[in-house]
C-alpha cells in the first residue's frame, strides 16, 4: 500500500487509477452524468410536485464522489480538487442558495471548517461570494476558473514568425 500512494502522490490524487478500482477523473465522469440528470430532471419538475414550496435535495455519497461533486458544482480546478481533504464517515456537506441565486457552502460553514477541508484562503472567498453574488457577474469574479483555462505566457518570436 506504501507503493501504492507513492505511486498515486506522484501521478496526482485526482488521475491515478488504485489497481481494480477508479480515479477521481473516473468519478468525474459518473458524477457529471448525474449532475446533467439531476438538472433535467428539475427542468422538467419530475422532482417536485409542489411549486410553492422550495426544492430540497440530500445526495448521500462517499467521500470521493463528494469531492469531486463539489469540484464539478463549484468549477475546481485539479489542483484544487487535489488540496481536499476527504469526509469523514457520517459527515455532511450544506450547500445552500444563496441570495443573488449562487450555492454556497459559507452559508452553513464556518471559515475554519472550510480551511479543515482543504478549501483555500481564494476558494473561501469564492464562497462567501456566493452567498450574496450575482450570477451574471460570476466571470468577472471567479478569475482563477478562467485561468485554468487559458496560457497566458507571451508567445515566443518563434512562435508568432511560424504561425
Amino acid at each position: 500500500m506504501k507503493i501504492i500512494k507513492e505511486t498515486r502522490e506522484r501521478f496526482g490524487r485526482f488521475f491515478y487509477r488504485f489497481p481494480e478500482g477508479e480515479s477521481a477523473a473516473d468519478v468525474f465522469d459518473r458524477v457529471s452524468s448525474f449532475l446533467e440528470s439531476l438538472w433535467r430532471d428539475i427542468d422538467l419538475n419530475r422532482l417536485h410536485s409542489d411549486s410553492s414550496q422550495d426544492l430540497n435535495l440530500i445526495i448521500i455519497s462517499h467521500g470521493l464522489a463528494s469531492r469531486v461533486f463539489l469540484m464539478k458544482w463549484f468549477k475546481w480546478t485539479v489542483e484544487q480538487f487535489e488540496r481536499l481533504n476527504n469526509l469523514g464517515n457520517c459527515e455532511i456537506r450544506v450547500m445552500e442558495l444563496g441570495h443573488g441565486g449562487e450555492y454556497s457552502l459559507a452559508i452553513n460553514h464556518s471559515d475554519e471548517e472550510l480551511l479543515e477541508w482543504g478549501l483555500s484562503p481564494e476558494m473561501i472567498k469564492d464562497q462567501k461570494w456566493r452567498i450574496d453574488g450575482n450570477k451574471a457577474d460570476w466571470n468577472d469574479h471567479c478569475t482563477w476558473y478562467l485561468r485554468s483555462f487559458f496560457d497566458y505566457e507571451s508567445d515566443s518570436e518563434d512562435d508568432v514568425e511560424r504561425s
